[in-house]
């Protein structure tokens, strides 16, 4: 594919015909994943698409990734932090739309997520797992809900190294409102119309109630914090103590609340989705699951992982790399602002629209993957990943990657194998996955699985 410079004579970009006065809403009632998958297979790479008077692309080829994210990303600015997910998480990392402020708080929070300081949490995310293992031990020969377990989990990772506690009833309250909130956000991208969020709705009601929840919770632990002067090595404290290289000033409490929530939204919800597909894929692929245990048994000899374990379990990472191919996440970019007239892949693009990059679309590409559709892990150990630097994205590209890949790798990485190294996690007869995309990608309706010790 070749992505160009503007030019006087080329095509508008294809895509469905809309229905006055609605535009192609019709096409997103399956939802926004089963429309950016159609408009991809039927009129390619980049697809154009409009609900109400909302234009916007859909680019799904790494060529139009690295334009877009990566040598013009100048030209195509986020969109305003109102426009979807930043009604939820205010103006953090990942919905800051104001570079300046974003570069800053982005320099500001890098020293959280070196590697050397994510080691230090590895022992909270061990203990995590070893709980996990312990409930799971009990439910053993029991049908289990295991989008309901990761969830679990991975709050419990993230309440205890953002804020060394567990929040008990608090988190309680924090993780449903985080996904009931995505969901809502999700609803607004999707729909035709939508009511300002001052109207007293139904639907806004209860987004601003789970918004207050949130709000809530994250101001009192601040506050302890600040109050009680207590170092405790967490996130948090990293977040209080990180500094402005230019001003030496710190957060504002408005900032590290959006920060906090921020962080604890995408170390929670992504890794829990991510995981509970894992073991989807796993219960179909008696192959894979035999080589993971072979490395596992080898490498753990029935003892709980390490983070000092990781870098002897490849194989387990790269079921994780290839759970997060086939099922990213983030399976498409927030909304991305032309801001000029300009031209990609040889079509017209004109000034204001919005660019959605399909990372789902981009790891599913037949040009880019062999057998896109066939579940390898060898893949990310045999030399088989694309040459192309982006064709694969689960965590982003350019400068807005996600700052806390790291994180999650290791987190996703000792709880996989922590669990597979005692459980065999078994689906039951019948039981096919629904992809929902809210924000991020999950199983709709969470994945009932039978709990197997194994032998």
């Amino acid at each position: 594919m070749t992505v160009t410079t503007p030019a006087p004579s080329v095509r508008d970009v294809p895509g469905p015909r809309g229905r006055w006065p609605v535009g192609n809403a019709p096409s997103f009632r399956r939802g926004f994943l089963h429309a950016m998958t159609e408009g991809f297979r039927t009129y390619g790479d980049l697809v154009r698409f409009r609900i109400a008077d909302r234009t916007f692309l859909i680019a799904s080829h790494p060529d139009l990734a690295q334009h877009v994210l990566v040598d013009h990303a100048a030209d195509f600015p986020k969109r305003e932090a109102s426009f979807a997910l930043g009604l939820l998480l205010g103006d953090g990392l990942v919905t800051n739309a104001d570079h300046a402020s974003w570069l800053a708080q982005r320099r500001m929070m890098q020293p959280m997520f070196h590697r050397a300081r994510l080691a230090a949490m590895g022992d909270k995310m061990s203990d995590a797992a070893g709980r996990l293992v312990t409930r799971l031990e009990e439910h053993a020969g029991r049908v289990v809900d295991v989008a309901d377990e990761m969830n679990l989990v991975t709050l419990d990772v993230i309440t205890r190294t953002m804020f060394s506690a567990d929040l008990g009833g608090e988190a309680g309250r924090v993780g449903p409102a985080v996904s009931q909130g995505t969901r809502f956000v999700q609803a607004r991208i999707s729909q035709p119309f939508t009511p300002p969020l001052a109207w007293p709705t139904p639907a806004n009601l209860r987004f601003r109630r789970q918004k207050g929840v949130l709000d809530a919770v994250v101001d009192r632990l601040i506050a302890a914090r600040r109050e009680s002067g207590e170092v405790s090595g967490d996130l948090l404290d990293m977040l209080l103590e990180a500094r402005d290289e230019d001003t030496g000033g710190g957060m504002t409490d408005a900032q590290l609340r959006d920060e906090v929530l921020t962080v604890f939204s995408a170390g929670h919800e992504t890794t829990a989705n991510t995981l509970t597909l894992a073991w989807w894929l796993l219960s179909r692929h008696p192959e894979v699951r035999f080589r993971l245990h072979g490395e596992l048994d080898r490498v753990l000899g029935g003892r709980l992982p390490t983070a000092d374990d990781l870098t002897a379990l490849p194989y387990t990472r790269a079921v994780l790399e290839e759970t997060m191919r086939l099922f990213p996440a983030a399976a498409v970019t927030s909304p991305r602002r032309v801001v000029r007239d300009t031209a990609l892949a040889g079509y017209r693009v004109p000034a204001e629209v919005s660019v959605f990059v399909s990372i789902y679309n981009i790891h599913h590409h037949p040009d880019v993957w062999g057998e896109p559709e066939v579940f390898d892990p060898g893949r990310f150990l045999d030399g088989e990943r694309p040459a192309h630097r982006f064709a694969y994205l689960p965590f982003g590209a350019g400068a807005r990657k996600c700052i806390g890949s790291n994180l999650a790798m290791m987190e996703g990485t000792l709880i996989l194998a922590a669990v597979a190294s005692r459980f065999d996690l078994v689906a039951l007869p019948g039981h096919e996955v629904d992809l929902e995309l809210a924000i991020t990608l999950r199983a709709r309706g969470g994945l009932p699985m039978t709990v197997r010790l194994r032998p």
